[in-house]
């Protein structure tokens, strides 16, 4: 058996616009993602949107209460941006979001539970897009630094553990290098100018939380960290794994937590005419103001090999240096489409250790999506979903022996405590301990959350079957 620690958080993780819902919100308050589905809900599987969710909106005390009753001890959740702000431009607060939020943190804390908060979770107001392009417009940094201010304003007593962003990389990749997601375009320069612009953004979230570290504040950022493994020790491979990891992970681990930027990175570019503009208090912000711990949401690992094919996009994208690389006998989830490898935390934790200085960090993000659950139903109507209790345990067990390493790894997040919606494949794979009835929204527990709730209360996790 290995020991959990009593001050070790397991929780789970959840994001505003996949769970809450559009219930509160008034005009003028659309985000990126309802403008996203807006645009063409036939892409969105089954038409669900983010209109309803999970109804979190209105569940939260049922939600929150049910989580700490299985022994959670942290539940990680963003505040909304849109939601949070009556008019994002002229820095208007709404009070009925305050409120809201307050009783959600609240409610948190009287479950016994630590909250942990991420100011943005891929959902920025509508508006930001539509007059300033999202992150590539310069505008929305200061605009982001209001709503910043507005909420560790009202939460800073309340709230120790603050992230400025969930996954920032993610919507801009999809959005502006693979046109997958809104605005569905292929535009590098774009991208690595919205990608900077962020990274000034959590500068600015760090300076303004340093205001509150005399009450506990810390400021950090989640990142969605995959580690690289190249194909083969040979040269071509090694080199490969270098550049896929400079682009997909030093991008922004570096300035986090250097306050630098990878000098191949800068060159790389600027030779592909993809360098972002910037000003010298930039570089200056992103030097003094460092994240106080970092949070890693981890699925998969990047595994990768020299090009072998001709790169064939008009346009710049990193796997000009590299191609996808499929390693043989590995263990992969067949509806995520993704490989399953829980040693990449330990790798990782090492990482951190010995080449970042031992920051501290949780893992903010881990689980597995499995479509159609409901074939996994047992005759007593409970889902047996063993691959998930496998799928945690390993992990957890891996994060466990990263700790023992000396890496100083404070917690462990599960994606999710309640089926949720997705961008584009909406309620296809779920996430869950939880099951969510479409039609009633009742919540009904899968086996693993009973399993969890064994393990929290015993302190201990059992070995894998041999």
């Amino acid at each position: 058996m290995a020991r959990i620690p009593d001050d070790f958080l397991v929780g789970t993780s959840s994001s505003a616009w996949q769970i809450e819902g559009n219930g509160g919100k008034g005009p003028g308050q659309k985000s990126w993602a309802d403008i996203f589905y807006e645009t063409d809900p036939s892409r969105w599987i089954g038409g669900d949107g983010p209109d309803r969710a999970c109804d979190f909106y209105h569940r939260y005390k049922e939600d929150i209460r049910t989580m700490a009753g299985y022994g959670m001890r942290a539940f990680r959740f963003t505040i909304q941006w849109a939601r949070f702000m009556e008019d994002p431009e002229k820095g208007i607060v709404s009070q009925d979001a305050v409120e809201y939020y307050r009783d959600v943190i609240r409610t948190i804390r009287e479950s016994g539970m630590e909250p942990v908060v991420s100011l943005e979770h891929w959902d920025i107001p509508a508006v930001l897009f539509e007059k300033y392009n999202g992150w590539a417009g310069r505008e929305t940094i200061a605009l982001y630094e209001k709503y910043a201010e507005a909420v560790l304003e009202a939460y800073h007593k309340d709230v120790q553990w603050w992230f400025a962003f969930t996954e920032p990389t993610t919507p801009i990749d999809n959005g502006y290098m693979e046109k997958l997601w809104y605005p569905f375009r292929h535009t590098p320069k774009e991208a690595y100018q919205a990608h900077f612009h962020k990274m000034v953004a959590i500068a600015s979230a760090v300076r303004i939380c340093r205001k509150y570290a005399a009450e506990g504040c810390r400021m950090g950022v989640m990142l969605h960290l995959t580690p690289v493994y190249a194909r083969s020790g040979e040269a071509r491979d090694v080199q490969a794994a270098y550049l896929a990891d400079l682009f997909n992970v030093r991008l922004y681990l570096d300035p986090v937590l250097k306050g630098e930027f990878p000098p191949d990175l800068i060159r790389i570019l600027k030779e592909q005419d993809c360098m972002f503009e910037y000003r010298e208090e930039d570089l200056e912000a992103i030097r003094r103001w460092r994240i106080d711990m970092l949070g890693t949401d981890y699925y998969f690992p990047i595994r990768v090999k020299a090009r072998e094919t001709a790169y064939t996009r008009e346009a710049f994208h990193p796997e000009m240096f590299y191609e996808p690389w499929i390693m043989p006998g590995r263990r992969f989830n067949s509806d995520r489409g993704w490989e399953i490898y829980p040693q990449a935390l330990l790798d990782f934790g090492i990482r951190l250790k010995e080449d970042y200085g031992n920051i501290p960090w949780l893992i903010s993000e881990n689980g597995i999506g499995i479509a159609g659950e409901d074939r996994r139903r047992g005759e007593d109507g409970i889902i047996n979903d063993e691959y998930r209790i496998e799928f945690i345990r390993d992990h957890l067990t891996f994060a466990l022996k990263a700790r023992e390493a000396g890496c100083d790894l404070r917690g462990y997040l599960i994606w999710s405590y309640v089926d949720n919606l997705s961008a584009l494949n909406a309620f296809k794979n779920r996430y869950g301990l939880l099951e969510l009835d479409r039609e009633t929204l009742e919540r009904r527990p899968k086996r693993s959350v009973f399993w969890l709730q064994d393990v929290l209360k015993k302190g201990e996790l059992p070995e894998a079957e041999a």
